[in-house]
């Protein structure tokens, strides 16, 4: 399942898997969900201490603008 021709196959055969099974795909992804939750949360809290960081950054920035 290497080469790219497969990979696009059989990423259209699941989005049409899905589409015709609509509530066993929400069962799946919810396990998914669960399954890895720990990582999204911590992946989420990185992503905003970036962006406060970031906001922070821009905010001074702005502010030593205005003062000079």
């Amino acid at each position: 399942m290497q080469d790219e021709a497969t990979r696009r196959k059989w990423r259209e055969h699941k989005r049409k898997w899905r589409a015709e099974n609509p509530e066993r795909n929400r069962e799946l992804y919810r396990e998914t969900y669960q399954r890895h939750r720990d990582t999204i949360n911590a992946e989420k809290r990185e992503m905003h201490k970036l962006f406060a960081e970031w906001r922070k950054t821009v905010y001074a920035a702005q502010g030593s603008a205005s003062v000079g």
